[in-house]
């Protein structure tokens, strides 16, 4: 087997007989390149082929299909399409999978365990943790971290744990993956803190008014003093900081320590959506060096309008001097079905002031709108595989 993998290669280890690769072209005639044998595979019925795509494969990031035609009567590709699609530049096929890197001869699924009680500065909670195929395998790599919030929503191996449907988080990085459409990576779901949901996510900046006291009713039936109140009747600046500091001492290092990570901002990414989603995009604003790529989904910008009828989030988008960071923005068109926006509105005047502040669209933030979503773990569940080829792509 070979020591490692030249560029604009693509590379198979299986049975086959006379094998060939057929590329996806712009005038819609696939090209067809002959394999050639580059030596023995796993075992005594397998060998492994190798074809030079250089003239092929396009430059850039774009995503290009393929296939193999074993030459025994099969084909290669995957069990949900006639083609693979991949952003990789250099391909290792094997049962299946597409890697850049020479892969061990057997590789472990991904899986998702549950740290159930994580204990630090907030309220304990669980901890969520993904790890990649391989991880077991291949120790000599490491891997970026994607730490997700509302993380008892994010996987479908722990949906009994959601609150109203997972994100599949699992299930989506894992297809992804298998094509080279998204990096190996650990995914972190860390989950909120119940009833300090709203404060822990909301920015400092922005103010919670609690509910107004009900009437105390005494134990006799009748209406009388209320009580010592513990609850404060004034604004209650938000959390976010405290948050942050939470993540980025705490649950980050104690990864770090624990897993093989990529623990630069370069390799570091945060997902969220609702008050989530807001939480990331105070993330990315006012602490950028704790990770480079955010997505915000369906972001609830509406918490920061102050008593000038400003959402603050928003003008800061425009106000603060330009940060290095990489966002995803979007929402659907509705709450629910036939009411309300998602935030639609303030999302779009979202990306309109990153517009004004000198950001390019397509390049520094992407937004989209889910002409089909509403407010929901199931629409944004549907957008996941979006989002996460935006925030950890290969190629």
């Amino acid at each position: 087997m070979l020591a490692s993998l030249p560029p604009n290669h693509l590379f198979f280890v299986g049975v086959a007989s006379d094998p060939a690769v057929e590329i996806c072209t712009g005038d819609g005639s696939p090209a067809r390149v002959s394999l050639s044998w580059a030596g023995s595979g796993r075992h005594g019925d397998e060998s492994l082929w190798m074809a030079d795509l250089t003239t092929l494969i396009p430059g850039g990031a774009d995503p290009w299909q393929f296939r193999l035609d074993l030459g025994n009567g099969h084909w290669e590709h995957p069990e949900f399409a006639p083609f693979y699609t991949t952003t990789l530049r250099t391909v290792f096929v094997q049962d299946g999978q597409l890697f850049d890197y020479l892969p061990a001869p057997m590789v472990s699924q991904s899986r998702v365990f549950k740290i159930e009680t994580f204990e630090g500065s907030l309220t304990a909670r669980p901890l969520y943790v993904y790890l990649p195929r391989g991880y077991d395998e291949h120790v000599d790599r490491r891997y970026p971290v994607l730490y997700m919030h509302d993380g008892q929503n994010c996987f479908d191996a722990f949906v009994d744990d959601s609150y109203a449907g997972s994100w599949q988080a699992d299930l989506a990085a894992d297809l992804l993956i298998r094509q080279g459409l998204m990096q190996e990576c650990l995914i972190v779901g860390v989950s909120n803190g119940r009833e300090h949901r709203l404060l822990e996510y909301l920015p400092p900046y922005a103010r919670h008014f609690p509910p107004p006291r009900r009437p105390y009713v005494a134990p006799n039936g009748q209406a009388g003093e209320s009580p010592p109140q513990r609850r404060p009747l004034q604004p209650v600046p938000g959390h976010a900081d405290r948050t942050l500091a939470y993540y980025r001492d705490e649950v980050a290092p104690y990864i770090d320590r624990h897993y093989r990570t990529l623990s630069s901002r370069e390799h570091t990414a945060t997902c969220g959506s609702s008050l989530g989603g807001l939480f990331s995009v105070y993330i990315a604003w006012e602490h950028p060096d704790f990770a480079r790529s955010h997505a915000a989904l369906s972001t609830s910008f509406w918490a920061t309008r102050n008593s000038a009828d400003t959402l603050v989030a928003i003008d800061r988008l425009r106000s603060r001097p330009r940060r290095d960071v990489r966002l995803w923005l979007d929402s659907g068109r509705y709450s629910s079905p036939g009411h309300g926006d998602d935030g639609m509105g303030e999302t779009l005047l979202a990306r309109e002031a990153l517009i004004e502040a000198g950001y390019t669209e397509g390049i520094d933030f992407q937004y989209y709108l889910d002409e089909e979503g509403i407010h929901n773990e199931a629409s944004w569940a549907a957008r996941l595989p979006m989002i996460f080829q935006f925030l950890l792509p290969t190629g």
